[in-house]
């Protein structure tokens, strides 16, 4: 019985791994196709990835990739930095770790995979979503202080993003 735990955590390992990779364009990243040559490895540093395969090694950021997928973590590449991607429905939300409280985290957003990523303000929602009235009156009534970022039950999204989901599907949000 021993061999067949050891056996089906071995197979979840490797599948898990072989999901891994880079996303060279959004497309990619939004079908989950990540491009990992057979037998190479992965490596992170700084705001970049490379993959290593019978001796080359290709360096991905920014300027040639979309992001990455590594331990079954998302990350997104702009403008020679790189962010986690929390969440990819209703508002797309990113974070990094704060270098000076590596507890904590900044947080991020953008308008789906073609968006520019700006910081999660109420004044960078209300101004990017200017055009949504009902999503206005929403971020007005939302108090900034809560943890927006902890999952919630709708479909475990970060609560921000499920609060986007609700307005974008019913065009309004009980308060």
């Amino acid at each position: 019985m021993n061999q067949f735990y050891t056996l089906l955590f071995l197979l979840i390992s490797l599948a898990s791994q072989a999901q891994d990779g880079v996303f060279l364009t959004a497309a990619d990243f939004i079908e989950n196709k990540a491009f990992r040559p057979e037998n190479s490895k992965i490596h992170e540093r700084f705001s970049t990835v490379s993959l290593k395969n019978q001796g080359s090694k290709t360096i991905y950021s920014s300027e040639n990739a979309f992001g990455y997928k590594l331990n079954g973590r998302q990350w997104r590449f702009t403008e020679n930095k790189t962010y986690e991607v929390v969440s990819t429905e209703g508002l797309w939300v990113y974070r990094v770790q704060n270098a000076t409280d590596l507890s904590s985290f900044s947080y991020y957003f953008s308008d789906g995979a073609y968006g520019d990523i700006k910081p999660l303000t109420r004044h960078n929602i209300k101004k990017s979503f200017s055009s949504n009235p009902q999503l206005i009156a929403v971020i007005e009534k939302l108090d900034w202080r809560m943890d927006l970022f902890q999952p919630t039950n709708f479909k475990k999204l970060p609560l921000i993003s499920a609060l986007f989901v609700q307005v974008a599907s019913k065009n309004r949000l009980p308060l």
